[in-house]
Formats: C-alpha cells, sequence, structure tokens
C-alpha cells in the first residue's frame, strides 16, 4: 500500500505565487499512477478512497480518478454498482482539509446518475453552510445542484450520462463552508446499476479570510466612487 504525498503548499506561497488561485490536482497528481496507493496528502488536502467505508486503493487511470478494489468494475470512476445506496459495495472519497482550506471545485467526465429521485445523484456530504455552487460545461443547462442545509450534503442531479462530452464543472463559491472539514463523496443511482463519477480534477483554495473579504467590498466602493466623480 501506498501513501502518495506532494510538497506541502501553504498559504502564504498560494497567495505569494498564485494571488491565492485554486490548487487544481489532476488524477496523476494524486495516485501517482500507482494502483496500491490508498491515499494522496499535500499538507492541506488529504484524499483517501473507501469501499464500503473501508479503505481502498484509486486507480491509475491518467485521465479519470477513480477507486480500484480488487474484483470490481468500472476502475475510471467512483461507483456503485447496484441500485441500493449505503451498501459494502459503494466506493466514496473522503476529502480532508486543513484548517484555512476548502474545497473550490470538482470536474468530470463519461459520468452516469440518472435516477429521478431523492437518492440518486453525486452526493457531498459534510459541509457546514451553503457552499454556494454552480455548475458549467456542456450540460449546464440539465445538471442541477440542490443543498440540503438539515445534513450538509450536497446533491449533483446528473439526468443526462456525460458519454462523450467534454468535461463539465462544479465551483464552490463558499469556501469557508468546507474550511478544515472532512467531505464524503458518493454516487448512487437506485432506479439503474453502475452509476458513475469518474473526477477529472480536484481544486483548492486558501478560505479568504473575513477582513480580506471586507477589504475587497471596500476597494469597489471606492473604485465605483471615484468612477462616479
Amino acid at each position: 500500500m501506498t501513501c502518495f504525498n506532494a510538497i506541502a503548499l501553504t498559504p502564504a506561497l498560494v497567495l505569494a505565487t498564485a494571488s491565492a488561485s485554486a490548487v487544481t490536482l489532476t488524477p496523476t497528481d494524486i495516485h501517482g499512477g500507482d494502483t496500491n496507493t490508498v491515499s494522496f496528502s499535500d499538507g492541506n488536502l488529504t484524499l483517501t478512497p473507501l469501499l464500503g467505508g473501508a479503505a481502498t486503493t484509486f486507480n491509475s487511470a491518467a485521465g479519470r480518478l477513480g477507486a480500484d478494489p480488487a474484483g470490481t468494475s468500472n476502475a475510471n470512476g467512483f461507483s456503485d454498482p447496484d441500485t441500493t445506496v449505503g451498501n459494502a459495495n459503494d466506493e466514496t472519497l473522503t476529502f480532508q482539509f486543513a484548517s484555512g482550506f476548502g474545497l473550490s471545485g470538482l470536474s468530470w467526465d463519461f459520468a452516469r446518475a440518472d435516477g429521478p429521485n431523492a437518492e440518486s445523484g453525486v452526493f457531498i456530504s459534510g459541509f457546514t453552510a451553503d457552499p454556494l455552487a454552480v455548475i458549467s460545461g456542456p450540460q449546464a443547462g440539465v445538471n442541477t445542484v440542490t443543498y440540503f442545509g438539515g445534513t450538509g450534503t450536497l446533491q449533483i442531479e446528473l439526468p443526462l450520462a456525460n458519454f462523450a462530452n467534454p468535461d463539465n464543472f462544479i465551483t464552490f463559491g463558499n469556501l469557508a463552508a468546507s474550511d478544515g472539514q472532512t467531505l464524503v463523496l458518493s454516487v448512487s443511482d437506485t432506479t439503474e446499476a453502475g452509476a458513475l463519477f469518474p473526477i477529472t480534477t480536484v481544486s483548492y483554495d486558501v478560505v479568504p479570510e473575513p477582513s480580506s473579504l471586507g477589504l475587497i467590498g471596500l476597494g469597489g466602493l471606492l473604485i465605483a466612487r471615484r468612477r462616479r466623480g
């Protein structure tokens, strides 16, 4: 079993090199091309694949991140091979963020979770507030997101299979909702077996300080007043 570790990116380094722009990880960044990789960590984010709640390994595909437990199909994504939610063959992904960092985006392709009901789709649980998720990409008009505040869960409904399409994206406007939290991503379809969610990128960012947000807002007001003047 391998734990793949990258160089830690501190808040100061991210701010200095990219003005706090998101750190974007590809599947190869995460698993290193090694099917024995059981987790990834760069000091700010730890990613761990699970099978039925127990540790498993990542796949080694360069373009699509998924779990690759022995004896299962669909290694090019996180899948639920049957129509039962929450049993021992469900593949999930945990995101554990260090304090001061939060989830800023995901992208995917070749996804399918078509069931038109409350238990079908891609689910991300563990948010402390509405993450203000927005979907973009070729299916932005049909894919939808719903946040359930009582459980801290975001549901991404995928009514069309993403086969043969370019990447779709989801961005999170409220990074504080995942600041220092452990999120769990799962996929299910209660009407057809084989729900699949291949991740093509994972992005995270430094959570803005409330004072920084206030300064940004004040700067905008000053610019507006100067223009009016």
